[in-house]
């Protein structure tokens, strides 16, 4: 299953069931192995499995969805589209490919399986601590940071240079937030107009570090999305996930007496019925 980690298409699910629920960190492993990181950064195999396993374990598996099945489904995804689509080539360093797949790794992690809207609406403790502001990709990135602080044990990028760990925290701070869905026509725009000026493939160096940004969180925001290209049982089987985590979202709506959010009440259509419309106007336009 490893082996076919650069296939276009893949069933995240039957790693997960190959590796008694840990594909995240098997799958990691395997690639930082693969794409030469560890041997680059010196960084100790035992540590960053430790990391692995301890940001695994930071995703609940109560979570229909935004589990580490999803995690990483993404970063196999992020790998997968840097390579074909010449990022690695001129947007990335080796610091820099790294700092992309460690973002995948953690892009949702300690996600509360509920919407950064809910968090606020709710005065959730996250909403509070970020000031409404992203509280869900704010606490992503700051839990991910905070754990290899707290735990030096596990802090496997201890052998980079100062310069190194300041360039690679940024990176993954703004790929992470640029998760954000909120954000997403803005980056849109952004990479829709920043695409216009560039002539066509083969593509070529950014012009600019915004500009490089952009087209890795781009990258990033695609792969998080990826398995709408998947195959249509892979496909179905997300979406039912997905599904399922908004209607319990939903359910608590319902409870708590506020506003059902759209597609999330279990007596109506959910987002299986609406596949068309958010491929239209969320899914394409980024290809």
């Amino acid at each position: 299953l490893l082996a076919r980690a650069d296939d276009l298409q893949y069933d995240m699910w039957a790693l997960a069931g190959a590796t008694a629920g840990r594909p995240l960190s098997a799958l990691a492993f395997f690639l930082f192995q693969r794409q030469g990181l560890l041997k680059h950064f010196r960084i100790k195999p035992l540590k960053i499995i430790r990391l692995l396993r301890a940001i695994e374990a930071g995703y609940s598996s109560e979570n229909p969805y935004h589990n580490a099945t999803h995690a990483a489904d993404v970063l196999r995804t992020t790998h997968v589209l840097a390579h074909a689509a010449g990022v690695t080539v001129h947007h990335v360093d080796t610091l820099g490919l790294m700092a992309l797949y460690f973002s995948a790794i953690i892009h949702d992690f300690g996600h509360p399986g509920l919407t950064g809207d809910f968090l606020v609406a709710t005065s959730h403790p996250l909403a509070l601590r970020y000031n409404d502001r992203s509280p869900l990709e704010n606490h992503h990135a700051s839990a991910a940071f905070t754990l290899m602080a707290e735990r030096p044990e596990l802090d496997a990028f201890e052998g980079l240079s100062r310069e190194q760990r300041i360039a690679f925290r940024k990176q993954v701070v703004e790929l992470v937030m640029g998760t954000d869905m909120k954000q997403h026509f803005a980056l849109l725009s952004q990479f829709t107009n920043a695409a216009a000026a560039v002539p066509a493939p083969p593509p070529l160096p950014p012009a600019d570090e915004s500009q490089r940004l952009l087209a890795l969180q781009i990258c990033l925001k695609v792969a998080d999305i990826g398995h709408l290209a998947g195959t249509l049982p892979v496909h179905k089987r997300w979406l039912g996930v997905l599904e399922e985590e908004f209607f319990r979202q939903g359910d608590k709506e319902r409870e708590a007496g506020l506003p059902i959010s759209p597609l999330f009440d279990r007596a109506k259509q959910g987002v299986s019925k609406s596949q068309v419309g958010f491929f239209e106007f969320v899914a394409l336009p980024l290809v």
